[in-house]
C-alpha cells in the first residue's frame, strides 16, 4: 500500500525537510545493479543481530515459487552448490509441518547437469531431475535435497515447495491474496482491533490472528494454488525491522496447506538509510526471484513480477515513517523478460489457456493520469520529471512525495503502458494487484484487472481475497465477485473486524489428533453464498462411513488415517459431518 498517506496518531511522521543524511547518501548509493544488494548491508554494521536465510542451495523451487507435478511426471530442482563441484545426490520430499502426519518419498534420480538461473548468478547451479513415482499421495511436500561437495554431505530443505496431484483440472481454483502487512501498526489504527492484530504478542498462537483466520479459511477452501502480491510486511519504521518481520511473516505463510506464489511490494522493498537495511536483499534470502513464471498444466500461464521496480536510492527511507516513493514501476529488464517468456509460452500454449499477470500495483492507475492537472505543483513536477524518466533527483523524490501525500502514489514510474502494451499484443487475460486495500475490478482491452482489498485489517469495505473459479473450456472465472460490482471474500462476518467473528469456520467435537475411531465436524457458514470445504480428519486405522459430505482422500501413515472429506455448506447455515467405523 501507499508508504505513508495515513500515518497513526501515536507516531509522529518526520516532516518534509530533507535531512543531511537523505543529501549525502547520493554520493554513498551504490549505482550498480540498480544499487540493489551492493551497498553495506546493516547486518555489517550490527553483527549481534541475526537473520535466518532461507534461500541456501535449494534456489527451484522454493515457498514463493512452488512445483505443481503430476504423478509419473519429472521434476527439476536446481542447486546452486556455491563454487563446490557436486556428487551423490539424494533428493525426498516430507510431509509439511502443518500436515498433521509424517511421512518422507525419495525421489529418483534420472539426471544431472550443470543450469543456469534468471535470478541467481552463479557458476556452480545444477539441474536435478527427478521421477515423481505414482504412489506418493496427492499433497504438499517440504524438499530435501542431500549431495556431495567437495568431499562434505550437504543437506538443505525448502518447506511446502512441491505440490503432488493426480490430475490437473480444467476447472482449477485459485485464491488471490494480497497485503497481509504483518508488523504493520495500521493494524491497531483502531484499538478495537488490537485483540485480532495480536500486535507482537507473545503467545504465537495470539499473534496476527486477523492472518491466522486467513490461512484458515484457504486451507479449509483448498485452492490448486494461491497468488500473493506484495506488502508482506510493513518495513517503514526502522533499519532493523525487516530482521525481525521477514522472520515472522516466513513462520506464518508456512501454515499454507497449498502452494502460493509471491511478488514482493512496495512495504517489502525499502531501503532504510540508504546504505543499511535493503528489503530486496532480504526478499533474495527469504523468497529468491523478484520475478518468475509458472505453468498449471497446459491450463493456466501465470507470470509474477516486482512493480516497486526502483533504484535503491529512490526506495529508500530514513529511519522513520517517511519515504519518497511507494508507487510503481517496472523496468527494462524486467519487461524484455515478461515479452520473452510470454513469446514462448505463446509458442506452446493451448487453446482457453489462462494467461495471468500478478504484481503488487495495477498499471492501468498511472498517477499521471490520476493527479490532477489543476494543480500546479502537479504541473510542474511531470515536467521536471519528464526531463529524466528516471527521478535520480533529489528535488524530483521530494516533490514527488509531498504530492504522493496528497494524491497518494498508484503506478507512479516507467513501464506502464509498454506492460500494457506486451500484455495485450501476448492475449493476457487476467492481471492481479493489491496495494490500495481496495477492491475493484475494471475490464479494459479484453483483460480483466482485479485489485483486492488487503487482509491487513485497514482495508475497505472489509477485509477480504478473491476465490476464482475456471469455467470448463473458457478463459473465463467466475465466483471471484462475493457481492456489488467488485466486492471480494469477507473474512469477517459482515466486514465487521473488531467482533472477531470469521465468515465460515470449522471446529471438532473431540481433539482431532488420530486417536479418535468416531468424529464430528461442526461447519459454519455465515456467507451469504453457498461454499465447499475439505475438512481433514485424523482417526485411527480402521473403516469408515461420513455423513453429510463426500470422502475424497483416504490414506494410512502409521498410525494416523487421514480421511479428507468435501462438504458443501448452504449460505447462512450450519452443518455437522460425522465420521463413524
Amino acid at each position: 500500500m501507499k508508504g505513508n498517506k495515513k500515518v497513526l496518531s501515536l507516531l509522529t511522521i518526520v516532516s518534509l525537510a530533507v535531512p543531511v543524511a537523505y543529501v549525502n547518501a547520493v554520493s554513498s548509493v551504490d549505482l550498480q545493479d540498480g544499487g540493489i544488494g551492493k551497498s553495506t548491508h546493516f547486518l555489517d554494521q550490527a553483527p549481534n543481530i541475526a537473520i535466518d536465510p532461507k534461500v541456501e542451495n535449494i534456489i527451484y523451487p522454493l515457498l514463493a515459487t512452488p512445483a505443481i507435478k503430476k504423478k509419473g511426471t519429472s521434476l527439476t530442482v536446481q542447486v546452486d552448490t556455491k563454487g563446490k563441484e557436486s556428487s551423490g545426490w539424494d533428493v525426498k520430499i516430507n510431509q509439511t509441518q502443518n500436515s498433521g502426519v509424517e511421512g518422507e518419498f525419495s525421489l529418483p534420480v534420472t539426471q544431472v547437469e550443470k543450469g543456469s538461473s534468471h535470478w541467481k548468478e552463479s557458476s556452480s547451479i545444477y539441474n536435478v531431475t527427478v521421477s515423481i513415482p505414482d504412489d506418493i499421495a496427492e499433497n504438499l511436500y517440504d524438499l530435501e535435497i542431500t549431495y556431495t561437495a567437495n568431499g562434505t554431505r550437504v543437506t538443505d530443505e525448502e518447506p511446502n515447495s512441491v505440490k503432488v496431484i493426480n490430475e490437473f483440472k480444467k476447472d482449477f481454483k485459485f485464491i488471490h491474496l494480497t497485503d497481509i502487512h504483518v508488523g504493520s501498526p495500521r493494524n491497531i489504527n483502531d484499538p478495537a482491533n488490537a485483540t485480532e492484530a495480536g500486535m507482537w504478542n507473545p503467545d504465537e498462537s495470539k499473534r496476527w490472528l486477523y492472518l491466522q483466520k486467513t490461512i484458515n479459511q484457504v486451507n479449509l477452501l483448498k485452492p490448486d494454488f494461491v497468488v500473493m502480491t506484495g506488502d508482506l510486511m510493513f518495513g517503514q519504521l526502522n533499519p532493523q525491522e525487516y530482521i525481525y518481520e521477514y522472520e515472522e511473516t516466513y513462520r506464518m505463510l508456512k501454515k499454507l496447506n497449498v502452494p502460493v506464489y509471491i511478488v514482493p511490494g512496495n512495504h517489502d522493498f525499502y531501503a532504510q538509510d540508504a546504505t543499511l537495511a535493503d528489503g530486496a536483499k532480504y526478499w533474495e534470502h527469504y523468497f529468491g526471484p523478484q520475478y518468475f513464471s509458472f505453468d498449471y498444466g497446459s491450463y493456466a500461464h501465470m507470470i509474477g513480477y516486482n512493480s516497486f521496480d526502483w533504484h535503491k536510492f529512490d526506495r529508500q527511507g530514513h529511519g522513520s515513517l517517511s519515504v519518497p516513493t511507494w508507487g510503481g514501476q517496472i523496468r527494462d529488464e524486467q519487461l524484455n523478460w515478461i515479452k520473452q517468456d510470454l513469446a514462448k509460452n505463446g509458442q506452446t500454449a493451448s487453446e482457453n489457456q489462462v494467461r495471468g499477470l500478478f504484481s503488487h500495483h495495477n498499471p492501468i492507475w498511472r498517477d499521471k493520469d490520476i493527479w490532477p492537472s489543476s494543480d500546479p505543483e502537479v504541473g510542474e513536477y511531470w515536467k521536471e520529471y519528464d526531463t529524466q524518466h528516471n527521478p535520480q533527483n533529489l528535488t524530483t523524490l521530494v516533490k514527488g512525495e509531498k504530492l504522493g501525500l496528497k494524491y497518494d502514489q498508484q503506478w507512479h514510474g516507467e513501464g506502464a503502458l509498454d506492460l500494457i502494451d506486451i500484455m495485450k499484443q501476448n492475449k493476457v487475460n487476467i492481471s492481479l494487484h493489491g496495494h490500495t486495500h481496495i477492491d475493484n475490478i475494471t475490464n479494459q482491452d479484453g483483460i480483466l484487472y482485479s485489485t483486492t482489498a488487503s487482509i491487513e485489517l485497514s482495508a475497505m469495505p472489509w477485509v477480504g481475497y478473491r476465490v476464482f473459479q475456471k469455467e470448463v473450456d473458457k478463459a473465463d472465472f467466475n465466483s471471484y465477485i462475493y457481492e456489488g460490482p467488485d466486492r471480494s471474500m469477507p473474512v469477517y462476518q459482515n466486514g465487521n473486524t473488531t467482533a472477531g467473528v470469521v465468515s465460515f469456520e470449522h471446529k471438532f467435537a473431540l481433539p482431532n489428533d488420530g486417536t479418535q475411531v468416531t468424529q464430528t465436524a461442526t461447519i459454519t457458514n455465515r456467507l451469504n453464498k453457498e461454499i465447499s470445504v475439505n475438512i481433514p480428519f485424523y482417526m485411527k486405522p480402521g473403516n469408515y462411513k461420513g455423513t453429510n459430505g463426500q470422502i475424497v482422500e483416504n490414506k494410512l501413515y502409521g498410525t494416523k488415517q487421514l480421511i479428507e472429506m468435501k462438504v458443501t455448506i448452504p449460505a447462512n447455515s450450519v452443518k455437522e459431518v460425522k465420521l463413524t467405523k
